[in-house]
């Protein structure tokens, strides 16, 4: 078998391996609608942004907001 013909029927192997596990058969889903607690983190963050604040100090402090809310 020369070198073409194995390329072929490996191109071929990997075109059918390519449509059977394709995920273009479903249909795309809706993007969820975002949470009570995304909500309030995105609030909490965007209103008490701070310069001097890294971001995780500020995230810290959402998160011990929200389990206070709770």
């Amino acid at each position: 078998m020369s070198d073409t013909e194995v390329i072929k029927k490996l191109e071929q192997r990997v075109s059918e391996l390519e449509s059977k596990f394709s995920k273009s058969d479903k249909p795309p889903r809706p993007p969820r609608q975002p949470s009570e607690y995304n909500k309030f983190m995105s609030d909490y963050i965007s209103k008490n942004k701070d310069p001097k604040k890294k971001h995780n100090e500020l995230f810290a402090e959402a998160v011990k907001a929200w389990n206070a809310k709770k």
